[in-house]
């Protein structure tokens, strides 16, 4: 059995409720080493968004509308539908400036992913999150890069992270800290940082 044999294996055995595994490879083109990748990214940065969520306050709504709206993305990027639902409901609530209906959901919501963070962290642990034998490139394609510009000015995360599958395929000589850093600010929701820094290099 080889190592994708060995992480489809552990895929197909592994009951994450809301979580679809199978649809999460698949969104990666079928490379579960990849897609375990994105999943490290998540449960490494979700933290940080979810704190921002707990300090809702009226006067708070509009920017956490537009947090819960990442962590939307960012939770049916990882195929992790039950929790993508429930923060598009928030977003809904929020957007509405219906205070009362999105403090009622806020706490229940940030439950359900720290325990979706916590099977995540299992399945980490069992899997490992090695990035494997990658194919060589000189550096990062500017035509990827510049689709990552577009997307990320665009917000839109569904071509953010294909643009990131097709620039996690390789292993590069030069700038290959860029595709581990735009990697991170996808899930951390940085699409200002990365409009700013492609701008620079494009």
């Amino acid at each position: 059995m080889d190592e994708k044999e060995r992480m489809m294996a552990i895929f197909s055995a592994t009951d994450i409720t809301g979580l679809d595994l199978m649809a999460g490879v698949a969104r990666f083109g079928g490379n579960p080493k990849l897609y375990i990748k994105i999943i490290k990214t998540f449960v490494d940065n979700i933290g940080a968004h979810l704190d921002t969520l707990a300090g809702l306050a009226p006067e708070t709504l509009a920017d956490y509308s537009i947090e819960v709206h990442g962590i939307k993305g960012s939770c049916y990027g990882i195929s992790a539908n039950k929790e993508g639902d429930m923060a598009k409901e928030l977003e809904f609530s929020s957007k509405a400036g219906a205070y009362e209906k999105t403090l009622v959901g806020n706490a229940p919501f940030i439950a359900a992913v720290n325990a979706l963070v916590a099977k995540l962290q299992a399945l980490l642990d069992e899997v490992g999150a090695g990035a494997g034998n990658a194919q060589k490139a000189p550096e990062p394609d500017r035509a990827v890069l510049a689709a990552m510009l577009q997307a990320s000015r665009d917000f839109d995360v569904d071509k953010m992270q294909d643009a990131l599958k097709e620039l996690e395929k390789y292993e590069y000589e030069k700038n290959g800290e860029l595709v581990k850093w735009i990697g991170e600010q996808v899930t951390a929701f940085g699409y200002d940082k990365i409009e700013e820094r492609l701008e620079a290099i494009l």
